[in-house]
């Protein structure tokens, strides 16, 4: 008695292939970056720029700043010159790991394009006015220096408010400690 070999036909096995794609379709979430994924990259983002800011000018003992500007959407992190008045931007720090300017557009970004900082006011608010500027002195303590009395300011209120469609998030800067959190 002989035993008879079935294969597999070719219309066989593009069935079956077509089922598994669909079933794989239905069955795996969708991977691709949801809003709330966006919008907590572009969050982590600015914060870790504050944060760098801060740890540059406990490093190094010199004022560093960051700068956070709704009207651009740019973000640049910077040591301060304090010979101008207003205080300004002497140098722009490099980011530590892709050694490039730390100054960034987050739509320039595949990743946070979308999110916007929608601050109706400047993010910073300080005794002297709100400022899109934060500084930080060689303690990492948030501050403001108006170099034309030399006077500084400690900062009363930092946040940084983000949206992306109906998602929000905020990024808080501590006053006296400037611990960087994200809400």
């Amino acid at each position: 008695m002989r035993t008879s070999e079935r294969g597999v036909t070719l219309v066989e096995l593009l069935i079956y292939v077509t089922i598994l794609g669909i079933v794989a379709t239905v069955a795996i979430p969708d991977i691709s970056t949801t809003h709330t994924n966006t919008l907590d990259l572009a969050a982590d983002k600015i914060a870790r720029a504050i944060r760098h800011a801060r740890s540059e000018s406990q490093r190094t003992g010199e004022i560093h700043g960051v700068q956070v500007s709704q009207d651009t959407q740019r973000v640049v992190v910077y040591k301060a010159d304090l010979s101008t008045t207003p205080v300004s931007m002497d140098t722009i720090d490099y980011h530590p790991l892709s050694k490039q300017p730390y100054d960034f557009d987050l739509n320039d970004s595949t990743m946070t394009t979308g999110v916007i900082i929608n601050n109706t006011q400047d993010p910073f608010l300080y005794a002297a006015g709100r400022r899109k500027n934060l500084l930080f002195d060689a303690s990492g303590v948030p501050i403001w220096v108006v170099n034309a009395t030399g006077t500084t300011y400690i900062l009363q209120d930092g946040l940084v408010q983000l949206s992306f469609g109906r998602d929000n998030l905020s990024i808080r800067v501590a006053q006296i400690t400037g611990r960087v959190t994200v809400e």
